[in-house]
């Protein structure tokens, strides 16, 4: 069995930790999934039909739902190790994710205008927007890895 002393210390410990996850969590819940979500809806009218293709929402919400699982998950596992593994482990999905998000950097499109026959194909290079994203990325990683190191060198430091 638990003993009561040794509960108190431990929850003291991790139900601010939980706390300041779940309310961060919440907020970019709310900034990266349900304000785009709304926007979207918004820009959408009988007179002008806009839609953004399919691929790009799903990506969208994939991206919500990696910004809120690695915030939260990083906030669980503060003053540990583990949230500068994960801090690590984010960078490095971040970067893959806009790899395959932007296509390599180039974007096409074909945007079909409904009471004609027409086809608008759009093209776009987002090489350079791409590298400054990975590049931000980057730096995050060795930020990360610094303070795991500095993290560890404070724990040999105390003993």
């Amino acid at each position: 069995m638990v003993n009561e002393e040794g509960l108190k210390p431990l929850l003291k410990k991790i139900v601010p930790n939980v706390t300041k996850a779940a309310l961060k969590g919440f907020v970019l819940l709310l900034l990266t999934y349900v304000l785009p979500a709304m926007i979207m809806d918004a820009m959408a009218s009988p007179d002008m039909p806009f839609e953004i293709p399919p691929e790009y929402t799903t990506l969208l919400y994939i991206f919500s739902a990696l910004v809120v699982f690695f915030t939260v998950v990083t906030e669980l596992f503060s003053g540990t190790i583990l949230r500068y593994a994960f801090s690590v482990g984010r960078a490095l999905v971040f970067i893959m994710f806009f790899i395959y998000a932007l296509n390599g950097g180039i974007l096409t499109s074909t945007i079909q205008i409904p009471e004609q026959q027409l086809a608008i194909h759009i093209l776009a290079n987002l090489k350079a927007f791409l590298a400054m994203l990975i590049f931000v990325n980057f730096l995050g990683l060795a930020r990360s890895m610094l303070q795991a190191v500095n993290f560890l060198a404070g724990k040999v430091e105390a003993t």
